[in-house]
């Protein structure tokens, strides 16, 4: 694996599921960390993502908790704490990230190249977890077109993915829960607007 290769999101994910699986006692970062980790990252992509799709990421994340309780626990004189090893099905689901980033285009392995090498090659404990909860390939892919909209050519993308509904206002949402101001009624000002927009002397109304 290629450090240079992934966003900042992608390499904070891996580090969060290895801190997860050393508090856990366990020698192996599973899918079940990664997983995680991606769904419950601060600000994250792919937990708006899995909301979009209609996804209860907190029922999701408990049981995704339940999963990790229930692997293979290392402690004492048998435990090397400095040894985190991938476990073979994460190694899996990361370089077919990398391969969809390649096929996309894409010079960065970002987090929803990560989540779609999971959805695509799960261990048999996450693949029967993302069916329980809807999560296919699909749906996942139709959810990210709608934040989406180009390459990813830099290290942080996910910064920029809907920029829209960050820094825009949607006015047609707010008329529909009557938060504008009322525009019937307001004939004076709506003239005293068209007067000011017509003049031809004045190019900066």
């Amino acid at each position: 694996m290629n450090a240079d290769k992934f966003t900042k999101k992608s390499l904070e994910a891996l580090g969060t599921a290895q801190n997860i699986a050393t508090e856990n006692n366990n020698q192996q970062v599973t899918q079940e960390h990664l997983l995680y980790a991606l769904i419950d990252q601060d600000g994250g992509l792919i937990g708006s993502l899995l909301r979009t799709m209609g996804v209860d990421n907190d029922r999701l994340l408990g049981e995704l908790d339940e999963l990790i309780r229930g692997l293979p626990a290392v402690t004492g004189s048998g435990r090397e704490p400095d040894k985190i090893y991938i476990a073979p099905e994460t190694d899996k689901a990361l370089a077919l990230a990398a391969s969809i980033a390649d096929k996309a285009k894409d010079e960065y392995v970002s987090v929803e190249h990560i989540m779609l090498g999971i959805i695509e090659r799960p261990s048999e404990k996450v693949g029967r977890l993302l069916k329980k909860y809807g999560i296919d390939r699909a749906g996942f892919l139709k959810a990210l077109e709608s934040v989406k909209s180009g390459r990813v050519t830099s290290d942080d993308p996910e910064s920029t993915y809907d920029a829209l509904n960050k820094y825009g206002t949607d006015l047609v949402e707010r008329a529909r829960q009557q938060k504008l101001d009322p525009v019937i009624g307001r004939d004076k000002e709506i003239r005293n607007v068209i007067r000011i927009l017509s003049r031809k002397t004045k190019n900066n109304p």
